[in-house]
């Protein structure tokens, strides 16, 4: 099975299909087909398939024509694949050896493979006209190497070119194809945030690692097309040279207007279309690739378009005159159905001469499609030449509203947009992104820097990036109100296609020559979105910006709702960037002190929520509490319920830490039962988290506490699923990081722990959560040290709690410190296990924590019993064991009971060390796997033994007395 297009030949079968639909084909012009196909692209004299299909008949060349213009009828939109050579013969474009071949051979096996690859190639009605060579010559390179670029002038259909060679591809990429537009990207920084969009992968923060979207490229077959990278040029080669490395099914199709010169690369040079030379048979003439893409595009313009020789003759002039650009060539055919072509060839001479130029060493043809540009420019209406003009701001797509948006700025009623728009998108102006039933809009990349450049000469930029910046500080307004009736799911998505558009109105507004005024107001519109999308490195510098911008201005030009936004959002991004610090606790003191004062209740609940997290985050867990209370009492006060609920697993969550296990339980199951997403959501931007998936985690915590650890795991990986879900990183990161990677820990679960660990690491590599790095590096620390192989790397452990210190985020230290000085304990360096047990009891004394304090008091007689200090020792198991009970810590009471047990059978107290473990394990009865419950109740059974024997010892004595 041969492919020629959308076309499935059969030689062997002597059939066409095209999409699944027998193609009637006479059995002379087969033969021919069949010759052109097995010459593999090369050139098939007229004698020798005249030779070859009448070998014993003579016929006139004409019966020739009739066949070959049969078989392109059959091909129908590929009828361009049969190549005519003037004078010599016909050849088949596209049937090559090795990947070609393999393309040419889809049958119907991996025909559904392909339409099942992914892919996001943009739509493209119209069929690729002369470039069929150019498709195969890419792909035999793309089969050679792994990085190929195609280099071109502005407008030479680079882009067209790759597009068609990737789809022709997609077979041979089980893995996909990703089109990365680099078009919109203002800035290198963020060519990595495309890829990643392209890749299906969460857009990122300034610290993307491009080393991690290699690695999840790793042995993957896989096409990736980087389009238009001669802005970022430097940035685009570092890319296409990581991905090529990842494997060697990998693939790069690049274009630019520069060679990438990456290692191993081939350039192509994508050429202009073949034009005819003065003076040549109408024969010849439409034999030309530039004609055909001529007429072609005039046709779909207009059926009626006239062919006659004349007609002909005229369209060779012009795509000469035209050097054969495509761009140049669609935008003058699109006016020669409007004009006819006598009109349009008188006019362009004249344009040609009077605004060709430009710099003197400028390439000819970038002269020529500037004049095409300007000449297209000049046929427009008023209406059209404006609305073209400020639609060159848009450095991506735009939306239909936001054109009409644009329109009643100048005073064009929404019916003057319709009719501007819908002649820009007629005359290849502007051209639609895609087929939906909501399409987005875009200017070519040589339209738009011509459109800019018109803007600059009518002396309007500053007016339109005005009206730029506050069309989107406009829409996202509205969109932050209308969140009642849609979801902030939808909302989000929004907001991530336009955030290019974003990006450049915030750089302009706070450059030298950008209005402050207007750039506060945005920002404090849009900064709470980079929140949500987790690119909390971008939303702590682009607030911190908008607020120093707003206090050098005037403050009544600063509105209070816009420095709440602003300072919220600021203060929520300095948590995941530099810790609940002293500055992040003033940020959300500032923000509470402001909601209060003015009286906006939804910012002051917002506010208590920053802080209670702060505090929890810092080890505050006495604070937490009141500030989670003060939260109750704020939201008993509103009518919407789910701020109570919310309440509850705030409250939920510190008392857990604060050792409440049983009232904390109640809490978040309360929480949970009356939780119903669709009803209970807190429609606030830059407050995406999903609160049952934080209480469902909350409750595996508490559920270890009260003694399940088998359950408590169980609920951690509920959690956790639902989380990676959710979509939202930080939610992901809480759940790992505070409750199952600790849980694994101190269940002992390596496996599940560096599972944990692995995930929470590369999360937080992807958006920058600096915090989750240093807390990793604790955790490393902690499942390293129970492998028993930890002397040498005590120091490690040592240096990742004082980088914890440093940042203040110490709702794990205690923990970590226990941990850490039973490493020391180990290495019997007991001074300095006292040291960091005493700073961890310290700790929990000045802030109330008490969720681990009966285990740091269980450490510390251990250290007092290998001190042989027995009476201390058994001084503070009782504390720990008193502790624990009073918590209703069940494991953490079998722990303490089993070190007192081993303590009192070394004193000879077996019959009190039996009863005190007996006990403590009846407790745990439900839970016989427990890890815990098992090394008790293999003491139990080694302390039954000993007191057997010392029954029997005392027995005999008495019979032989007897």
């Amino acid at each position: 099975m041969i492919q020629v297009g959308q076309h499935h030949i059969s030689l062997e079968h002597r059939e066409i299909h095209s999409h699944g639909e027998s193609v009637r084909l006479g059995s002379r012009a087969f033969d021919i087909l069949e010759l052109l196909i097995a010459a593999e692209g090369a050139l098939v004299s007229k004698d020798e398939i005249m030779r070859h299909v009448w070998p014993d008949t003579i016929v006139e060349e004409n019966n020739l024509q009739v066949h070959i213009a049969a078989i392109r009828k059959a091909l129908g939109a590929d009828r361009d694949r049969v190549v005519t050579v003037p004078g010599r013969g016909y050849r088949m474009a596209g049937v090559k050896k090795g990947l070609g071949a393999a393309i040419a051979g889809v049958g119907e096996g991996t025909l559904a493979t392909h339409r099942s690859n992914a892919h996001n190639l943009p739509l493209h009605v119209s069929a690729l006209v002369g470039r069929q060579c150019a498709v195969a010559d890419v792909l035999a390179a793309i089969e050679s190497t792994q990085i190929v670029t195609l280099v071109g002038s502005g407008g030479i259909g680079k882009t067209r070119l790759a597009i068609e060679a990737a789809r022709q591809m997609l077979p041979c990429f089980p893995d996909g194809v990703a089109f990365v537009s680099l078009a919109p990207i203002s800035d290198s920084r963020f060519a990595l945030d495309a890829l990643a969009m392209a890749l299906g992968m969460k857009i990122s923060s300034y610290g993307l690692s491009l080393a991690q979207i290699a690695h999840e490229m790793r042995d993957k077959r896989r096409l990736i097309v980087l389009d238009n990278c001669e802005h970022v040029i430097d940035a685009a080669a570092a890319m296409a040279e990581a991905l090529a490395a990842a494997g060697e099914g990998m693939r790069v199709l690049a274009t630019s207007r520069e060679a990438l010169r990456s290692r191993d690369e081939i350039v192509y040079p994508v050429l202009s279309l073949d034009v005819p030379g003065p003076g040549n048979p109408s024969d010849d003439v439409l034999q030309a690739s530039a004609v055909q893409l001529f007429l072609a595009r005039a046709r779909a313009a207009d059926p009626q378009f006239s062919s006659d020789e004349r007609s002909v003759f005229l369209t060779g002039e012009i795509c000469r005159h035209l050097d054969g650009i495509p761009l140049a060539i669609e935008l003058a055919a699109a006016r020669a159905a409007v004009l006819g072509l006598e009109v349009l060839a008188a006019r362009l001479d004249d344009c040609l001469r009077m605004l060709s130029g430009g710099y003197r060493t400028a390439l000819p043809r970038h002269q020529t499609l500037k004049a095409t540009l300007d000449w297209s420019y000049r046929l427009l209406d008023n209406n059209e030449r404006t609305i073209l003009r400020w639609l060159g701001m848009f450095i991506d797509a735009f939306t239909f509203d936001s054109a009409c948006y644009v329109g009643a700025q100048l005073g064009l009623t929404h019916v003057e947009v319709v009719n501007a728009l819908g002649g820009l998108v007629s005359k290849s102006l502007v051209i639609r992104v895609d087929g939906s039933a909501s399409p987005r809009y875009r200017l070519l990349e040589t339209t738009r820097a011509y459109a800019l450049q018109r803007l600059d000469d009518n002396g309007e930029r500053s007016a339109a990036t005005v009206v730029h910046a506050k069309l989107f500080c406009e829409r996202f307004k509205r969109a932050r109100h209308d969140l009642a009736v849609t979801s902030l799911q939808d909302d989000l998505a929004d907001f991530t296609r336009e955030i290019g558009n974003v990006r450049a109105a915030l750089d302009w507004a706070f450059s030298a020559t950008g209005d402050r005024v207007v750039g506060v107001e945005l920002a404090s519109v849009v900064v709470p979105y980079l929140f949500d999308l987790s690119l909390v490195d971008e939303c702590h510098s682009r607030a911190r910006v908008a607020l120093d911008a707003a206090r050098d201005a005037n403050a009544s030009n600063f509105p209070a709702e816009a420095r709440l936004r602003l300072t919220t959002s600021w203060a929520a991004a300095l948590v995941y960037t530099q810790g609940p610090t002293t500055q992040t606790l003033e940020a959300w003191s500032e923000v509470l002190a402001l909601a209060v004062a003015v009286g906006h209740a939804g910012f002051e609940s917002r506010a208590l929520c920053g802080l209670r997290h702060s505090y929890q985050a810092g080890g505050e867990a006495r604070r937490a509490l009141v500030v989670a209370r003060r939260f109750e009492v704020l939201a008993g006060q509103s009518t919407d319920a789910t701020h109570s609920l919310i309440g509850r697993r705030m409250e939920g969550a510190a008392l857990h830490y604060v050792g409440e296990q049983r009232m904390a339980r109640q809490r978040l199951e309360e929480m949970l039962s009356a939780w119903v997403p669709a009803a209970h959501r807190w429609n606030t931007i830059g407050f995406r988290f999903n609160q049952a998936i934080v209480a469902r985690a909350l409750l595996a915590r508490v559920t270890w506490a009260l003694g399940d650890t088998a359950g408590a795991m169980r609920l951690a990986a509920e959690a956790l699923k639902e989380a990676v879900q959710h979509d939202f990183e930080l939610v992901t990161c809480y759940v790992l990081g505070d409750v199952f990677v600790p849980l694994a820990l101190l269940a002992g679960d390596r496996a599940a722990a560096e599972r944990g660990l692995a995930m929470l690491k590369g999360i937080a590599s992807r958006v920058s959560l600096s915090i989750w790095h240093t807390c990793c590096a604790c955790y490393d620390e902690y499942l390293f040290s129970l492998s028993g192989e930890y002397p040498h790397r005590l120091a490690q452990f040592r240096s990742a709690l004082d980088e914890l210190r440093d940042i203040d985020f110490l709702a794990q230290l205690t923990m970590l410190l226990c941990q850490f000085a039973r490493a020391l304990m180990r290495a019997e360096q007991y001074t300095e296990a006292l040291t960091a047990i005493d700073e961890a009891l310290q700790h929990c004394e000045e802030t109330g924590e008490q969720w681990y304090y009966a285990e740091l008091c269980r450490a510390k007689g251990d250290v007092m019993r290998a001190l042989q200090r027995d009476a201390d020792a058994a001084a503070w198991f009782t504390t720990a064991l008193e502790s624990a009970r009073r918590q209703s810590a069940a494991v953490l009471a079998v722990r303490a009971a089993s070190s007192l047990a081993r303590l009192w059978i070394e004193q000879g107290r077996l019959g009190e060390a039996r009863t005190l473990l007996s006990r403590a394990l009846a407790r745990l009865s439900n839970y016989p796997a427990d890890p815990d419950v098992r090394d008790g109740r293999a003491l139990l059974a080694e302390l039954e033994i000993k007191i057997a024997a010392v029954d029997n010892k005392d027995f005999r004595p008495a019979c032989i007395g007897s």
